[in-house]
């Protein structure tokens, strides 16, 4: 039944018409040897400062639900610079509704984008949160480009390593579509449980 919510709630957050020049929706899916992943950033732009991020990713084994992983996080963005945002965000993720604030520093090329981002989590507990967002597409001929990106997110807080993931993709680029090869590494409770997930992935920016 959770599964379902999580779903409806993921298909009903992209639900709103896109507007070219304020809303972008990126959808990416996964089918790997032991889950399917589906996983959406929506950016809605108020203005050049201001901007409203959702982003969903609900994990599902093919035959159980024992281990379903699910995250879903809106968050509020203020650009500082052109470089430096303040972030407060609300959501929900294995095993309960979370808050966060951070402070981001995002680099952006016509082939290469990073960013990092530090700061709290609030989630039966505080915790220092941290992430790495690299994407890389270097041109191989005139209408295709190689695609290379890495996300890597960890919490630390009194009792060591609570949560962490990490999630690669390579593959090429063809315009708006991007697909290739996909692996997904999550650790859970001091990386006393961890799961893994290999297989392709297709990617698209509307």
């Amino acid at each position: 039944m959770k599964a379902k919510i999580i779903a409806i709630t993921a298909l009903a957050s992209v639900s709103l018409r896109l507007n070219a020049q304020k809303l972008n929706y990126t959808p990416d899916l996964v089918l790997g040897h032991r889950s399917y992943t589906y996983m959406h950033n929506v950016n809605y732009y108020f203005n050049d400062r201001l901007k409203l991020n959702n982003l969903t990713l609900f994990d599902t084994e093919y035959t159980k639900d024992k281990e379903n992983i699910f995250f879903i996080r809106n968050t509020l963005a203020y650009n500082l610079t052109k470089r430096f945002s303040v972030n407060a965000a609300l959501g929900m993720k294995n095993p309960g509704a979370f808050f966060s604030a951070f402070v981001q520093y995002r680099i952006a090329k016509p082939t290469y984008s990073l960013s990092y981002s530090i700061g709290t989590t609030y989630q039966k507990g505080f915790s220092l949160e941290q992430s790495v967002s690299f994407e890389y597409t270097p041109y191989l001929k005139e209408n295709l480009q190689g695609y290379f990106s890495v996300l890597a997110i960890g919490n630390i807080d009194d009792n060591g390593y609570p949560r962490g993931l990490q999630f690669i993709r390579l593959g090429v680029k063809q315009d708006k579509i991007m697909y290739g090869m996909a692996s997904n590494f999550d650790q859970f409770n001091n990386a006393k449980k961890t799961l893994e997930n290999v297989g392709a992935f297709v990617k698209y920016n509307f």
